[in-house]
């Protein structure tokens, strides 16, 4: 779900799976990190700026977390793009909907128990949550495309 379409970048919201509540990707059509011009660099730092500033006001975010991997464009033999996820950190529980989402590993690598059926972060939200998460998200986010 787009959250944003600029000159440069693409901010998704991952409505596939929301274990960490705002997980989004930040996506370019570049191949590589070094094809990525001063110019592109600004813009994304002024969406990486944003979104922490929507994830603070909306949910409260403590942190975030910001990670570029392309391994499965070279293990599934399609083309790499570069692209950033997202992952809000919370120290304290956020209530939504009448949940209570936890982030489980607050101040730990969040793929450290992510294999495991137990200890994983799970995603607690359900199909309709996560459109009002997204427009929530979309409403409060004031960079226009």
């Amino acid at each position: 779900m787009q959250i944003y379409m600029g000159k440069y970048w693409e901010v998704i919201f991952f409505s596939k799976s929301q274990d960490f509540l705002g997980r989004s990707i930040i996506a370019s059509k570049k191949e590589s990190l070094p094809e990525i011009t001063i110019e592109e660099w600004e813009e994304l730092s002024k969406l990486e700026a944003e979104l922490e500033r929507v994830y603070k006001k909306l949910f409260n975010a403590t942190m975030f977390n910001f990670c570029c991997l392309m391994n499965n464009a070279y293990r599934d033999n399609t083309k790499p793009n570069v692209h950033f996820w997202l992952y809000p950190r919370y120290k304290n529980e956020v209530n939504i909907f009448g949940k209570t989402f936890k982030d489980k590993h607050f101040g730990y690598n969040f793929w450290k128990w992510n294999d495991d059926p137990v200890e994983s972060q799970k995603d607690i939200f359900t199909e309709e949550e996560k459109n009002k998460i997204f427009e929530m998200i979309k409403k409060e986010f004031t960079i226009k495309d």
